[in-house]
């Protein structure tokens, strides 16, 4: 009996490890955000203390940090948007999220690649779609302007104040700024 119940519990306890998983790479998210895309060029973005500052604004909430990898879409000279891949904390593990930004700043797609939380915990697709089409300049608060998740109120928050922050930073830097146009490596 007491093997038993050893054999149950070791199974639950790594039931939820082994459903945490990747769904995409980045070469594959990369193709889903800019279809048709015959060049995809990537650079870092290193914010000023003024970028930071005014991003935080914007965002209600605290950047983790100064660099971002964005990716840039072009078919011939025709410019397609940014793609953004982010990897934020939730509870105690993490997720890789894909935001694809509009060249008007609103966003225009968002992909989770990786979730390693329970994948009771996810948001849903439904749940996601509920920013396209937003910019910075929405109301994005989880529970007053967007539904909560129920059961899974940190993912939420957590997501949708890491999406305040890429919108931020497309109105801060790449919109308004200098990133557009410029090759990385």
């Amino acid at each position: 009996m007491k093997t038993l119940f050893v054999f149950f519990l070791f199974l639950f306890v790594f039931s939820h490890t082994a459903q945490s998983k990747v769904f995409m790479n980045r070469d594959d998210a990369l193709k889903l955000a800019f279809p048709g895309a015959d060049r995809i060029d990537k650079k870092e973005v290193i914010l000023t203390q003024k970028q930071a500052e005014e991003i935080e604004s914007l965002s209600k909430s605290r950047l983790s940090t100064k660099l971002y990898i964005v990716y840039e879409g072009f078919k011939g000279d025709e410019f397609l948007g940014y793609a953004i891949i982010d990897t934020h904390s939730l509870r105690t593990k993490t997720e890789t999220v894909m935001f694809v930004i509009n060249k008007d700043g609103t966003l225009r797609q968002a992909e989770i690649l990786a979730f390693f939380e329970p994948p009771e915990y996810m948001p849903g697709d439904n749940w996601i779609a509920l920013f396209y089409g937003k910019s910075i300049g929405d109301p994005l608060k989880p529970g007053k302007d967007i539904p909560n998740i129920t059961g899974a109120t940190i993912t939420s928050t957590a997501l949708s104040q890491t999406m305040r922050q890429i919108l931020a930073l497309a109105r801060v830097v790449l919109i308004g700024g200098e990133a557009q146009g410029k090759t990385g490596e």
